[in-house]
């Protein structure tokens, strides 16, 4: 994999200091994951059809890191995730993620794969009215998700209040699974409202994509703390002026980290699988709860957001050895205002959760 030249991609943060006034970014992002079925292998695909893909998206590929489990992508506005029959399309900003399925779903078929499962996913903007048309409004987000997935599969779900923090889920299957058999499972963590000091972190008078610059966020975030302690390998990337990606490889689990350090629109993601596993039930047992509310309780001392909201997408081969456990710990800083769930298929689930800072 090769990093994209400075010189052939967009800036997509601000190009100005800390104290002065800043135009805003929307760091809330739009999630497609979809799993596919069949002998064939996603990491086989050429980087010229991961380009394509991206570029669809409305963004481009700065870094690239390859491992034995999956191969990650730091977009320019967030990152792309590949397993061999997993794929995760996480953008932010004015990004349309969607334009990309065919696409994705062409080259899978290449590989000898077709699609098992769908599923789009995004909280509520900041500046809705900033977004592109597709995603104007719930209305159109739903109608080009239904093209997408052949203008008959899938269902759209709110979760959480209308009137506050929720989260629109766009699910489609077209193929049977028995998720009692599986283990898979993500957990996001949406942070809002950043102290100023923990945005002052991500700033930097080091050129873009500076390897002292990230490493210096990496490490002055304590970012570099949660890596060591899930056993991982870091790819991790400083925007000019302002602004930070990384994705984490700790063997057949990622994390994904974007941070928006604006004041006007602080915002910071963390997303991973710790413990989860996509071919059959997780080995952790018992111990799987504990490692994620450590992990959670790591995150949050990084960012210490005054708002908070955090989704749990899960198999339910998983639910009884994950239990509540990434809610649990968000619950000792913060006050829960208010949690939604549903069931899709009978076997599995998805749940939102929203905090304020007590």
């Amino acid at each position: 994999c090769n990093q994209t030249s400075q010189s052939d991609k967009p800036s997509r943060w601000c190009s100005f200091g800390l104290t002065m006034s800043v135009s805003f970014f929307e760091g809330t992002e739009k999630r497609i994951e979809i799993d596919f079925r069949g002998s064939g292998d996603l990491r086989n695909v050429t980087r010229a059809d991961w380009e394509e893909v991206v570029r669809l998206s409305g963004t481009q590929i700065l870094n690239c890191k390859v491992t034995s489990e999956f191969t990650s992508f730091l977009l320019s506005e967030s990152s792309l995730i590949v397993y061999p029959c997993k794929a995760i399309l996480k953008t932010c900003g004015r990004t349309v993620p969607v334009a990309a399925v065919p696409k994705l779903k062409a080259i899978a078929k290449e590989q000898g794969l077709e699609v098992e499962w769908l599923c789009y996913s995004r909280k509520n903007f900041l500046a809705p009215g900033e977004q592109p048309e597709e995603h104007q409004s719930q209305e159109a987000e739903i109608a080009v998700c239904r093209q997408a997935c052949g203008g008959e599969v899938g269902d759209a779900f709110v979760l959480g209040p209308m009137t506050g923090e929720h989260w629109l889920v766009y699910d489609a299957s077209f193929l049977w699974v028995d998720g009692m058999t599986r283990g898979d499972f993500q957990v996001d963590m949406m942070m809002y409202d950043l102290p100023t000091d923990v945005q002052a972190v991500f700033y930097t008078d080091l050129p873009e994509g500076s390897r002292d610059g990230a490493m210096k966020m990496t490490r002055d975030s304590g970012l570099g703390e949660i890596v060591d302690t899930m056993g991982g390998e870091v790819d991790d990337y400083c925007f000019d002026k302002c602004g930070y990606s990384c994705n984490i490889h700790a063997g057949q689990d990622y994390a994904m980290v974007h941070v928006t350090p604006q004041d006007e629109c602080s915002y910071a993601s963390f997303e991973s699988n710790l413990g989860s596993s996509r071919t059959g039930l997780p080995t952790e047992g018992a111990e799987l709860a504990n490692k994620l509310e450590s992990l959670v309780a790591k995150v949050l001392k990084v960012f210490r957001p005054r708002r908070l909201t955090m989704t749990l997408f899960i198999d339910q081969g998983a639910a009884s050895l994950v239990g509540s456990a990434p809610f649990v710990e968000a619950e000792k800083l913060y006050r829960k205002r208010n949690t939604t769930s549903t069931w899709f298929e009978s076997d599995y689930s998805a749940v939102i959760a929203n905090f304020d800072l007590r």
